[in-house]
């Protein structure tokens, strides 16, 4: 096998890689937003509602991108 063709074998599987780890990392996001969306109790105020509401909006976000 050629270096270029070692090379590129390589590239491919560090990019495969790459890309299972951002599917990893947006689901760790999502579950923490779902999280954070159980977390808050009813008896929390209204602006520690809305923070955490806020907070889980962007966690979905960043999931999304």
């Amino acid at each position: 096998m050629s270096e270029a063709s070692k090379t590129d074998r390589n590239l491919r599987h560090e990019l495969a890689n790459a890309k299972q780890e951002q599917i990893a990392l947006k689901g760790m996001l999502k579950r923490a937003a779902d999280e954070l969306d159980h977390v808050v109790e009813e008896n929390c105020s209204n602006e520690a509602k809305l923070d955490a509401s806020v907070a889980a909006s962007r966690l979905r976000r960043a999931a999304s991108s």
